[in-house]
C-alpha cells in the first residue's frame, strides 16, 4: 500500500510540474512575442491671429521676415498665401499668420489721438483680461476671431468693483470677426476683468480700451491678455516721462489693478523696481485685497522721471496690471501694462520705433541683438540685480532678446518723439505655441480575418 501511495504523489508531482511549465512557456511566448509600443510626435508652431483695424484707424502688422504665409479670416477662405513683405495693411478683416520667427506685431494708429500696439496671439481656450471700463466714456470692445470651420462658443465672466458680475455666452460663427462693446457686456462700471473660456472650439480675443468725451479723444491701448492667476506678477515695462518729455505741459499717472479670482482674500506687497532701487510704497504692505473684486489703486509713489517695474507677491494667486494716463500737452493718452511669463528668447519687427527696453530679475544677465533703421547692427549685453533699462540709440527693425538665466521677464516701452503724442507698452511674451500631437500608426499585425 505505501509503494502505491508514493507511486501516486510522485505521478501528481510530475502532473503540476509540467502544468506549471506549460504557463511559463506561455507566458515567456507572450512576452517575447509582445510588439513594442511605438509612439511618433509631430511638432508645429500654431499660426497666431492679428485682429481687424478699427473703424477710421491705420492698422498695420509687421512680420519679422518675408515669405511669410498668411491667409484671412474669411467666410470659405484659409489659404495662406506667401507674403514678399514684411508689413500687412489689415483692414476689415484679421488675418491668420504662420507660427514662424518672431511674434507678428500689430500697429494701430489714429493720427494726432493715440498709438496702441500688441502681438499677434494664437487661437486657444482660455483666457484672462484686467482693463478696460464701461462708463459712459468707454467706446472700448473685445474683437473675437474664430479661424476655424466650425464655430466657437465662449462663456464670458465678468468681474467689477462690485464682485462677480452676470456670465455670458456668445458664439462666434466659423472663420468669422466679432466686435463686441464693452457697454453692451455691462454698463457703468470703472474696474473691469475678464475670464474667458471655450465650450467649444478655439478662439482668438483682444481688449481694445479706447476712450472718448464727445468729439475728445482720451486716449487707447491694447490690454494683454495673460493665462492664469500668480502667486508673483511681475509688470516690468512702465514709465514715467524722461528727457525732453519731461516739462511742465506733459504729465503721467499710474494705477495699478488688482483681481484675487478665487474666493479667499490675499495679502498682498507691492513693490516698485527702478534705477533708483526697489522699494514698497506707504500702505501697500501687507495690503488686504478681498476676493472676486477689481482693485484699483492709485500709484502716487511710482516713478514719474524714468521707467519702472512693479512686483506683485501675494498669498493667493493674483491678477494684475497698471493703467498709465499720459498727458502730452492738451492731447490725453492711455497705456495698458500687463504681466510678463519668464524670458527665454524673444524677437519681433519693431518698424522703426526706438524703444525703451525693461527687463527684472533677480540676476539679470541678456543679449540684445538689432537692426537700426540706419542699417548698423547692435549688440548689448546687460548684466543687473532686481531692475535694468536700455533705451535704443536710434530706431530698431528687427530685435532678438536671449535671456541666460532663469527668473528674468521684460517689456517694452513705446514713447513719442517730442511733439507726438502717442505711448504704449508689450510684455516680452512669445505670441505663437509649440503644440505636440501622437502621430496614427498603421499596423498591419491589428488586422484579423474572419
Amino acid at each position: 500500500v505505501g509503494k502505491m501511495i508514493k507511486i501516486q504523489e510522485i505521478r501528481i508531482n510530475r502532473i503540476q510540474a509540467i502544468a506549471i511549465s506549460a504557463i511559463f512557456i506561455i507566458l515567456l511566448s507572450q512576452i517575447f512575442s509582445a510588439k513594442p509600443e511605438i509612439k511618433k510626435y509631430s511638432e508645429n508652431i500654431s499660426p497666431t491671429i492679428c485682429p481687424s483695424e478699427p473703424t477710421g484707424v491705420n492698422s498695420v502688422v509687421y512680420l519679422a521676415a518675408k515669405k511669410r504665409g498668411v491667409a484671412t479670416v474669411k467666410k470659405g477662405e484659409r489659404k495662406f498665401k506667401t507674403l514678399k513683405t514684411t508689413s500687412i495693411s489689415m483692414g476689415s478683416y484679421a488675418k491668420e499668420v504662420e507660427g514662424l520667427g518672431a511674434s507678428p506685431l500689430v500697429v494701430n494708429v489714429k493720427p494726432q489721438s493715440w498709438i496702441a500696439l500688441a502681438q499677434c496671439t494664437p487661437a486657444i481656450s482660455e483666457k484672462w483680461v484686467l482693463g478696460g471700463i464701461s462708463t459712459i466714456s468707454s467706446i472700448g470692445y473685445f474683437q473675437f476671431v474664430n479661424p476655424n470651420r466650425s464655430k466657437a462658443v465662449i462663456d464670458l465672466e465678468i468681474w467689477s468693483e462690485d464682485g462677480k458680475e452676470s456670465n455670458q455666452s456668445l458664439v462666434i460663427s466659423a472663420q468669422s470677426t466679432r466686435i463686441v462693446q464693452l457697454n453692451s457686456l455691462i454698463t457703468n462700471k470703472k474696474f473691469l476683468a475678464f475670464h474667458l473660456i471655450a465650450r467649444a472650439g478655439r478662439f482668438s480675443a483682444v481688449l481694445f480700451d479706447e476712450r472718448k468725451k464727445g468729439l475728445k479723444s482720451l486716449g487707447a491701448d491694447f490690454v494683454s491678455p495673460v493665462t492664469i492667476a500668480r502667486k508673483v506678477v511681475t509688470i516690468p515695462a512702465i514709465t514715467g516721462l524722461s528727457g525732453k518729455l519731461a516739462s511742465s505741459s506733459n504729465s503721467v499717472s499710474h494705477t495699478l489693478r488688482l483681481l484675487v479670482p478665487a474666493t479667499i482674500d490675499a495679502n498682498v506687497d507691492v513693490t516698485i523696481n527702478s534705477n533708483d532701487g526697489n522699494f514698497i510704497p506707504v500702505g501697500l504692505s501687507q495690503l488686504d485685497v478681498k476676493s472676486q473684486k477689481v482693485l484699483d489703486i492709485p500709484l502716487t509713489f511710482a516713478k514719474i522721471d524714468q521707467p519702472f517695474s512693479v512686483i506683485v507677491n501675494s498669498d493667493q494667486p493674483i491678477f494684475a496690471s497698471v493703467l498709465s494716463s499720459f498727458t502730452y500737452g492738451k492731447s490725453p493718452e492711455i497705456a495698458w501694462a500687463t504681466g510678463a511669463d519668464e524670458l527665454k528668447k524673444w524677437s519681433v519687427n519693431l518698424t522703426g520705433s526706438r524703444p525703451t527696453l525693461n527687463f527684472v530679475g533677480d540676476r539679470i544677465n541678456v543679449q540684445i541683438s538689432a537692426t537700426g533703421t540706419n542699417g548698423k547692427k547692435i549688440v548689448k549685453k546687460l548684466s543687473a540685480s532686481n531692475f535694468v533699462t536700455w533705451r535704443a540709440p536710434v530706431g530698431l527693425n528687427r530685435l532678438e532678446v536671449t535671456a541666460s538665466r532663469d527668473g528674468i521677464s521684460g517689456g517694452v516701452i513705446f514713447l513719442p518723439e517730442v511733439g507726438g503724442i502717442g505711448s504704449s507698452y508689450i510684455p516680452m511674451n512669445n505670441g505663437a505655441n509649440l503644440e505636440t500631437a501622437a502621430e496614427p500608426i498603421s499596423d498591419a499585425g491589428v488586422i484579423s480575418r474572419g
